[in-house]
């Protein structure tokens, strides 16, 4: 809703555009920060319990920014909504990984929650858009809110009452932090989701503005990537299943090239749309294979730390937003829209090496075994 629909809230706030990317950071920024603490400190709840109480906390900061008065009164929505977003998200992932009994079952269920991220983007976004355009972006709030209520009632109907919980001091779950695999998974994500939002950030003025689609057109190629990020995760889930860090190798030197012809790319509306299409297909498969192995190490090693493990992905993916997010609004005051891919890239490469260091350290403790 925020990204579609950036340009807008900053002209209702009175923001200039490279002003306004504080609302990014400010919800991955939190995002980061609450969810690992959250993680930590509700280990001992009722995960389907605390899955509702979090949803109510959502639905009442997504009502909150609907209605907001003014810049400081939505940021403190967006920090209510991003408190409790990363541990919703976490939980789906525990949720899933419990109920699976094999782990093509277990990729695959992951798959399928990354998925269900990518239609909410698929009709959310372009459909946020577009109702901010016919009405204004407050609506498209009110729509999530909607949704939100739905999502409730489902989730009271669907998910179990007795999942396992993991009783466990604080220290017994940080020692998580200590493995090495562990660290080199973080800093991949965060590079991960650094390379992405090293541009995406700015999504709607560079289809609009840089290359030149209607307003109507840019809803459409909204919808167009978020079909495209429907069939990469699906993608995703089977990388996962079957050795998926090592996988992504080839995808992440594609990337690489990609992000390196962006500049040119963007100087002709077509060509730059049909780079867009693949740096999104191609950047949504290192979801579920990293998700998945983190979990793996987890359970094998840390099965106390479990539920901490799976917020990992999402805490860090969001501190690569936040970062990256600021990198692109100094790019983009220097050197302007078509020049926001050297910012990705940079992420893109530090990225790649992690991958290749990651890979080599699982084959050597795959042969130690």
């Amino acid at each position: 809703m925020v990204v579609g629909n950036l340009s807008l809230i900053a002209h209702t706030y009175h923001q200039t555009l490279s002003q306004s990317a504080s609302i990014v950071s400010v919800f991955a920024w939190t995002y980061a920060i609450a969810t690992p603490l959250l993680a930590l400190s509700t280990n001992h709840f009722n995960k389907r319990s605390l899955f509702l109480i979090l949803l109510a906390v959502f639905l009442a900061g997504t009502l909150l920014s609907a209605f907001a008065p003014s810049l400081p009164i939505f940021l403190f929505s967006r920090v209510m909504t991003a408190s409790v977003a990363g541990l919703m998200e976490s939980l789906m992932s525990v949720i899933a990984y419990q109920l699976a009994t094999t782990d093509q079952q277990r990729s695959m269920l992951v798959a399928w929650i990354y998925t269900g991220f990518s239609i909410a983007s698929v009709v959310g976004n372009p459909l946020g858009t577009f109702i901010a355009n016919l009405w204004r972006w407050q609506d498209a709030f009110i729509m999530v809110a909607i949704i939100t209520v739905l999502a409730t009632v489902v989730a009271t109907n669907l998910i179990p009452k007795d999942l396992v919980n993991e009783p466990a001091s604080f220290k017994e779950r940080l020692v998580l932090f200590s493995d090495r695999r562990i660290q080199l998974a973080i800093v991949f994500a965060i590079c991960s989701a650094g390379m992405i939002f090293g541009y995406y950030t700015y999504i709607r003025s560079l289809i609009h503005q840089t290359l030149g689609f209607s307003l109507t057109a840019l809803s459409l190629v909204l919808l167009l990537l978020g079909v495209l990020d429907v069939f990469a995760n699906q993608l995703s889930g089977r990388l996962a299943a079957k050795n998926g860090i090592k996988r992504l190798r080839p995808f992440y030197v594609l990337d690489l090239v990609l992000l390196a012809l962006f500049q040119f790319s963007m100087q002709n509306a077509w060509t730059g749309l049909l780079l867009l299409c693949a740096l999104v297909f191609f950047f949504a498969l290192f979801g579920s294979p990293i998700q998945i192995f983190v979990l793996d190490v987890a359970s094998h090693d840390y099965p106390q730390a479990t539920t901490l493990a799976s917020t990992l992905n999402a805490i860090f993916y969001n501190v690569g937003v936040a970062v990256s997010s600021f990198t692109a609004t100094q790019t983009l005051k220097v050197a302007g829209l078509p020049a926001l891919g050297w910012n990705s890239l940079v992420y893109c490469a530090v990225a790649l090496l992690v991958l290749l260091t990651l890979v080599r350290m699982t084959d050597r403790e795959a042969m130690r075994g």
